[in-house]
């Protein structure tokens, strides 16, 4: 509900601040602009969030395993064959996507090549059982409103490093903007999804015992040590990712919100 209202807000703000401080030809642009963010947001967020994270849909003849385990999955779970996708990012994550009745995996490509067909299994069952108890729309529209406030901000500042000669200098305003920017990001996410959210899940999987052990098998393979999230960790990720391609940058904002991982996983390490 409250992502609902967030989006709600968003798109009433932007109207009204168009219609207040522009006018004649400007207007009409901004007007159609914001006519185009109305649909996407209404009814392309999940492929929004595809974009953002740079997913690539996965052909059966390519990954048969991922395929077989996510439609036994979605069918103990009676519901539709999800569509499925990898991207490559520096953390290791798993999203499931919903809008409507549209359903999207999107596994990091190291996971897929980690983990065997039975904990392969358990993470499809994870991030289906989202969508079973309705938690997975209200998770996606809020990654769409985020990665599209970070995708926004990287506009912005492209189209002023365009104007600055040296490379360092762009690069320094890229790490500057993404130092300022993810710390944000996450306590936004945090605040409109809250931890209730991860909580919650990790409670629901506890009552699949099965599932729910093949998944913390997963998680001593793929979580790092304390240092990994720590805060010189991260601001050398920041750094790294500032010489790399727009695109990098919009992966690592989606990775680094919260993820429910990060509690079902807590205590873990290699």
């Amino acid at each position: 509900m409250r992502t609902s209202f967030l989006l709600l807000v968003m798109i009433c703000t932007f109207g009204l601040f168009l219609w207040v401080t522009l006018s004649g030809f400007l207007l009409a642009l901004g007007l159609l602009i914001w006519a185009i963010f109305v649909v996407i947001s209404l009814g392309y967020s999940d492929s929004m969030v595809l974009y953002f994270l740079g997913a690539r849909e996965v052909r059966s003849s390519d990954e048969l395993k991922f395929f077989e385990t996510a439609s036994q999955e979605a069918y103990k779970l009676a519901l539709a064959m999800p569509r499925l996708y990898y991207y490559t990012g520096i953390l290791e994550r798993a999203y499931v996507l919903q809008r409507g009745k549209n359903l999207s995996i999107v596994l990091s490509k190291t996971i897929l090549e980690k983990s065997s067909t039975a904990e392969l299994s358990a993470i499809n069952f994870e991030l289906l059982l989202q969508v079973k108890k309705k938690m997975a729309g209200k998770r996606t529209k809020l990654m769409f409103i985020l990665g599209f406030f970070a995708w926004g901000s990287h506009v912005i500042m492209s189209a002023f490093s365009a104007l600055i000669p040296s490379k360092e200098i762009r690069q320094s305003a890229d790490w500057y903007v993404n130092s300022l920017l993810y710390p944000w990001l996450s306590l936004a996410f945090k605040l409109f999804l809250g931890t209730g959210y991860f909580k919650n899940l990790k409670s629901l999987m506890e009552g699949f015992p099965v599932e729910n052990n093949l998944l913390r098998n997963v998680g001593m393979k793929l979580v790092k040590s304390a240092s990994f999230g720590s805060f010189p960790s991260k601001k050398l990720m920041e750094l790294s990712s500032s010489s790399r391609s727009r695109h990098f940058q919009h992966i690592m904002a989606m990775e680094f919100l919260p993820h429910e991982w990060d509690y079902i996983f807590e205590g873990q390490e290699n």
